[in-house]
């Protein structure tokens, strides 16, 4: 008879088994299920896709005739459309492709080829960080360039090779913002260059006594400058014994001689010629006195020549505008007409030493005095314009400047002033004093603070 224990072991042994076969049964029956509902699936799918089909068919077919009958008036609009969209996915997708193939292109590290004695790290290098290194470079150059035209070049070529940078930026990011501003400085560059061109093509075309003017008396100007001076001016023509200016009269232009000669009276009494390439009533433009308006002429200018007498004219007040503009224009024109100042003070002397003047001594006091009436209408002009007493104390360093190039001493000085009604003191303030009756018999000298604007 078994014992115990070995009664519980079959017992458990049994049950194992019987739970073992459940489990088993349960897994094929299981498995059984999931196929039928697969293939039941299957079937109904396959239904479907039958009926889906039936269903495109017969509404194929219903919908033939309407398609045929209105296929003919849609289908230039559909079609058009139909190639618009397509052009446009076209050229998107080219313009995504190309730039994509252009970043991969800058971005890409390139192995820079560095001696190990040097360093023995590798060192890497993108053709977009080679934009950004050159586009510094050139504005470098530039700073280091003296021509106006090569700076500006060189600084849009330095602006484009930024913009390619900022745009395919190493990091992945479009920087905006030095993008826009480097935009901006090609576009003000571009304009300034195109201008310059523009003028020098025209100072190509410009004739041939034109250009041998240039090379003669406008050596130091620029083409630029001297076709921006020449666009301003008119032409006129003299015949022999044409009066040009009278003796006090207000002249509100400077001219220059481009052909014949003219004599300068004083009193009647020749004190210099004027021949081509001399400026006629320049009035301190040499010593940097840019006045406008009008000036009092201190002699006369007859035309001497046999033949025609031409000059250029310009308008006081429109040429001191463009020097003012034109920096550049304003420092050559200084040289040009100190040239001019020494040409006739030469032109002087070789009339004296030529004997050409009759009576030295009186030829000398109608020069003095043409110099001395000469300063008196430069004084006029700045006191009695329009202009405030701080400007006038500005416009006295160009005033004594003026004064050491033709030796305008005190005396002189004091004797203009005079002339023109204003005292030394009153010049020094840069105001002038205004005298008012309150009374028939009481006068009293009031000062006030009224300039030339309220004479």
């Amino acid at each position: 008879m078994p014992s115990f224990k070995n009664r519980i072991f079959n017992q458990r042994s049994r049950l194992c088994c019987s739970t073992t076969r459940e489990a088993s049964v349960y897994t094929r029956s299981h498995k059984l299920l999931v196929q039928a509902k697969c293939r039941s699936l299957r079937s109904k799918e396959a239904a479907s896709m039958k009926e889906i089909n039936r269903f495109q068919m017969r509404f194929s077919s219903s919908s033939t005739a309407r398609n045929q009958s209105t296929s003919a008036g849609i289908s230039s609009e559909s079609s058009s459309a139909f190639g618009n969209s397509a052009s446009t996915r076209m050229s998107r997708s080219i313009q995504s492709s190309f730039e994509s193939s252009v970043q991969r292109f800058l971005l890409k590290p390139r192995r820079m080829p560095i001696p190990r004695w040097i360093t023995p790290r590798q060192k890497t290098l993108t053709f977009s960080e080679c934009f950004g290194h050159m586009s510094f470079v050139l504005v470098a150059a530039s700073y280091a360039t003296d021509d106006f035209l090569y700076l500006r070049m060189i600084a849009v070529a330095g602006s484009s090779a930024m913009l390619v940078f900022a745009y395919f930026h190493p990091h992945g990011r479009i920087l905006w913002l030095p993008f826009q501003w480097n935009a901006l400085f090609i576009v003000i560059n571009t304009y300034r260059i195109g201008k310059s061109l523009y003028y020098k093509n025209i100072g190509m075309k410009l004739g041939k006594e034109m250009k041998e003017i240039k090379r003669l008396y406008f050596d130091t100007m620029d083409i630029v400058d001297f076709v921006k001076l020449i666009e301003i001016s008119q032409e006129e023509t003299f015949k022999k014994g044409d009066l040009v200016l009278c003796q006090g009269q207000k002249n509100p232009y400077v001219r220059l001689v481009i052909e014949g000669e003219m004599d300068a009276l004083r009193d009647g009494i020749k004190t210099y010629s004027l021949e081509q390439g001399n400026f006629v009533t320049e009035a301190g433009l040499h010593a940097g006195l840019l006045l406008d308006g009008t000036i009092e002429t201190s002699c006369t200018i007859v035309a001497k020549s046999d033949e025609k007498t031409r000059c250029l004219r310009w308008n006081r007040t429109e040429l001191v505008n463009l020097l003012k503009k034109e920096n550049g224009l304003r420092r050559t024109f200084k040289a040009v007409l100190t040239w001019d100042i020494v040409r006739k003070l030469k032109g002087q002397r070789l009339s004296i030493t030529d004997h050409t003047v009759q009576d030295p001594e009186l030829w000398t006091i109608k020069r003095n005095e043409q110099t001395e009436d000469r300063y008196a209408a430069i004084l006029q002009n700045l006191l009695t314009s329009k202009r405030s007493p701080e400007n006038i104390q500005k416009r006295t360093k160009e005033l004594d400047h003026y004064r050491t190039i033709h030796h305008i001493d005190d005396k002189q000085h004091a004797y203009a002033l005079n002339k023109i009604g204003w005292s030394l003191e009153e010049y020094k303030a840069g105001k002038k004093n205004i005298i008012q009756e309150c009374h028939e018999d009481d006068v009293s000298i009031i000062p006030t603070t009224a300039t030339k604007s309220n004479l």
